[in-house]
């Protein structure tokens, strides 16, 4: 197949330019001075609607309204308002020359959630840090060991009250737990 179908390809003569490389183009190829430029140029000082079309970006949006981009351009730059959120730096009233600016205007940290979680996590961690100093009095926090323990005891059916004085705990500190059954000893392996 290869052999036979190729041969009428190589058959086929190719035809070359007839100029010379490097040679002038012949003048009925090559455009005129005056079709390339429309209109003389022309020296101005004032825009006419020939220079401001010349010089207008082209619409990206071929879809978009001609009237509705020309309202738009009419209305000008938006100013913004200032957001009224707890985060906003901006003033809601215009600052003047004569005024200093004042300086950030943040929440009040009794209003911040997550400054107030840190302080309570700090207050615990203080607490915590005074029980293990002060070993002789009952124990509030608890760590994972003393957890499993009071939870065996509990599913051994030991009252909330024996539990807390075998392990030295703090009256109440089971209860807190729960009912049995809301928490419970996984199988270790």
């Amino acid at each position: 197949m290869g052999a036979k179908t190729s041969k009428p390809a190589k058959a086929a003569t190719r035809k070359f330019p007839t100029r010379a490389p490097g040679s002038a183009v012949p003048p009925h190829a090559r455009p005129s001075p005056a079709a390339q430029r429309s209109s003389e140029p022309r020296a101005s000082f004032a825009k006419d609607d020939a220079i401001k079309a010349d010089g207008a970006d082209p619409d990206p949006n071929p879809m978009t309204n001609p009237a509705f981009s020309k309202r738009l351009q009419q209305m000008g730059v938006a100013t913004p308002n200032p957001t009224f959120s707890n985060s906003s730096t901006a003033s809601p009233y215009p600052v003047f020359p004569d005024q200093e600016p004042q300086g950030p205007n943040y929440p009040a940290p009794a209003q911040n959630p997550t400054l107030s979680a840190l302080e309570a996590r700090q207050r615990l961690q203080e607490a915590a840090q005074l029980e293990f100093e002060r070993p002789g009095q009952g124990k509030e926090f608890l760590d994972v060991g003393i957890l499993k323990q009071i939870l065996i005891m509990q599913a051994r059916g030991a009252p909330a009250p024996d539990i807390e004085k075998r392990l030295r705990l703090k009256s109440g500190v089971v209860n807190r737990l729960g009912p049995k059954g809301v928490t419970q000893v996984l199988a270790s392996s």
